[in-house]
């Protein structure tokens, strides 16, 4: 393993070494867990306030309704979704073995029998389903914070919240909000493990959730919330803690993905009522269910309410005399307009990148919790555990890379439009020629002339006597991503 071998592979050779040396103890699961986290997806849990909208975002992810999302407090265990060969669903329990559940589906939603065991004998139900939007992303969901139920919040943030018993098992978070409380940047801030060096929010976004209902429910309602998502963003304490803010409409996004001919040929019959009826309808739910209104039963027009939402209501009607008349035409349109193809984009953009960066960050932060463990009874071993981990980490640009390019992107440090193009491709591309603005093709030569003409500008704005510390954070970052860049195309 080479000095420019990537980071999570550096890490990995460290973690499987460790497993060797610690086997036949009782720290070996702890090694065999950080050896899997980094084989496997990225880990990233959905988290929030009580009926945020957590389950109804993690089915609109996955693409199908899986997670249940009734009106109560369904989600009382943490529930893991990994891809699977079959379905399986299984409770994990306290001293990390598995068993086997029996579950069904309603109207597409798991329902899971814990088989005689108690939730205080489950650390965590673990559910496997074919899915390819889990082949990239394990998805975790987590009970709702500030539940009248405390048992709830505390197992999220258990799970959570990084603290001197040792890391989150998640190596990144989306976080549901529908406003900005008090208690929202007190968990984001605790989300945030400033163990592992340049501890930076790259790993947390937020989604302002129940979007339509900031607006209540009016056609604009998306457009409001965009407004207010980008007003909480420039708040210092908000974006020191996560990347960005996303608004999302989770239940239209949701249906817009699970629609079925039958819901599609209501709604045809709802937007075909007289306007001076339909927009009176439209105007309330109370209004949307008088009997004498519609065709429609009021069975019927409830049904859609509880699909659609008053919001998802007019937007469909409006899609359908557009000419969105099919399931097939209009699910994409209630999905485009719901905002999750831009919490895709924010996923597919900040998380999946980086996914091994911060697999690599979360492991190293788990193998100083082992060294610490260790260190009870085996205090030499310990040390050397930490040493390793401490020279690794020391070594490793990558967690300077994604903290100065959170630090440019998000407005902390101002630079000219130009330099932040260039740091963005520089701090972000990995180690290829793309990174100095040059063709994959490009020679020996020409990258290390490109990459010391990097690192003599980055220098010389480090080396300014005026220059914020942040800026000179950014810069020294950007000079030694340039000597890596010179260093790797020796090779």
């Amino acid at each position: 393993m080479t000095a420019n071998a990537h980071l999570a592979d550096r890490v990995l050779v460290l973690a499987e070494g460790l497993r060797s040396r610690l086997g036949g103890t009782p720290h070996r699961a702890e090694a065999d867990a950080i050896v899997e986290r980094l084989s496997g997806p990225l880990r990233v849990a959905i988290a929030g306030r009580v009926k945020a909208g957590k389950s109804t975002l993690l089915n609109a992810l996955v693409g199908e309704r899986l997670a249940p999302t009734d009106a109560g407090e369904c989600t009382r265990l943490v529930s893991w979704y990994r891809r699977g060969t079959g379905y399986d669903v299984g409770a994990v329990l306290h001293d990390g073995t598995r068993r086997a559940l029996p579950f069904n589906r309603h109207d597409g939603e798991l329902s899971v029998q814990l088989d005689g065991l108690r939730e205080a004998d489950v650390a965590s139900l673990d559910i496997r389903w074919p899915s390819r939007a889990l082949a990239e992303l394990t998805l975790i969901d987590t009970p709702g914070l500030a539940s009248v139920n405390d048992e709830n919040s505390r197992r999220t943030r258990d799970f959570l919240e990084s603290d001197e018993h040792g890391p989150t098992d998640a190596d990144a978070v989306v976080y549901l909000m529908r406003h900005l409380h008090r208690s929202d940047v007190a968990f984001l801030d605790a989300f945030m493990d400033r163990s592992v060096t340049a501890a930076s929010p790259v790993n947390a976004v937020a989604v302002l959730s129940r979007a339509d209902e900031i607006g209540a429910g009016r056609s604009d309602a998306m457009d409001s919330s965009r407004r207010i998502a980008a007003r909480y963003l420039s708040d210092p304490d908000v974006s020191r803690l996560v990347a960005d803010v996303v608004p999302v409409t989770g239940l239209l996004a949701e249906t817009g993905l699970t629609l079925v001919e039958q819901e599609a040929a209501a709604l045809r019959t709802l937007a075909a009522t007289p306007d001076e009826v339909l927009e009176r309808m439209l105007l309330s739910a109370d209004e949307l269910r008088d009997p004498h209104a519609s065709e429609l039963t009021v069975d019927l027009r409830d049904q859609l309410l509880g699909r659609l939402g008053m919001f998802g209501i007019r937007v469909a009607v409006a899609e359908i005399r557009r000419g969105a008349t099919t399931a097939a035409q209009l699910g994409p349109k209630l999905v485009e307009h719901s905002g999750l193809p831009e919490l895709q984009r924010v996923i597919a953009e900040h998380f999946l990148p980086r996914a091994r960066v911060l697999q690599a960050r979360s492991a190293l932060a788990a193998i100083r919790t082992l060294a610490r463990h260790v260190g009870v009874h085996d205090p030499a071993l310990a040390s050397g555990i930490d040493r390793d981990a401490e020279q690794l980490e020391a070594s490793a640009v990558e967690f300077g890379q994604i903290r100065a390019a959170h630090l440019v992107a998000s407005g902390v440090v101002t630079v000219a439009d130009r330099e932040r193009y260039d740091l963005q491709r520089l701090l972000l591309s990995g180690p290829t020629p793309a990174a100095l603005g040059l063709d994959e093709s490009a020679g020996t030569d020409a990258v290390q002339a490109a990459a010391l003409e990097t690192v003599s500008h980055w220098r010389a704005r480090a080396q300014d006597p005026f220059a914020d510390p942040r800026m000179v954070e950014v810069a020294e970052t950007a000079a030694r991503t340039g000597e890596s860049l010179y260093a790797a195309a020796m090779r």
